[in-house]
């Protein structure tokens, strides 16, 4: 074997070794990810309030009711364990908590995708009608500084040749 070949080997088992150990390291998110999400009905057993608890005070959220709250709690219990199983999918990618978790995936794109709407009041949409008795037969805005003339029309038209 050359020294390339060689290099090449020690370099993948390096990494092979890095691999195999990561699966043994935990991250706070994914303890936490742990602790929240249980494989059973029993949420009780894992803590879950208090997690939950942390995160309305890390972010600073409140609910208006004890059901909304409840619901809220249900939600966040459904992302850590959609969190839980695309950290499973995906352990390259760091999984967890954010201030989004008490959000469906319909609510969330609903508030934070896509374009908001403009509304504009309704007068905003009506052109005035401007008086058109005395307009000129003729006028050139670049006779009042407003536009340029063409600088190069060959470039212009070489454009269209490539690109019609």
């Amino acid at each position: 074997m050359d020294l390339h070949s060689l290099l090449v080997l020690f370099l993948f088992s390096l990494l092979f070794a890095a691999v195999a150990t990561a699966d043994g390291i935990d991250d706070e998110d994914d303890l936490l990810i742990r602790q929240v999400v249980s494989d059973g009905a029993d949420d009780h057993l894992l803590n879950a309030e208090h997690h939950f608890s942390t995160f309305k005070a890390k972010f600073g959220k409140t609910y208006a009711t004890r059901e909304e709250h409840d619901y809220r709690f249900g939600i966040f219990k459904d992302n850590l364990r959609r969190a839980k199983l695309h950290q499973k999918l995906d352990p390259s990618a760091v999984h967890g908590v954010t201030k989004f978790s008490d959000l469906t995936p319909s609510e969330f794109q609903r508030q934070f995708l896509g374009l908001k709407p403009l509304h504009l009041p309704a007068h905003a949409r009506q052109a005035p009608i401007l008086p058109t008795d005395d307009l000129p037969a003729d006028f050139d805005w670049r006779d009042h500084g407003a536009v340029s003339g063409v600088k190069d029309q060959a470039c212009i038209s070489i454009y269209a040749l490539i690109f019609r």
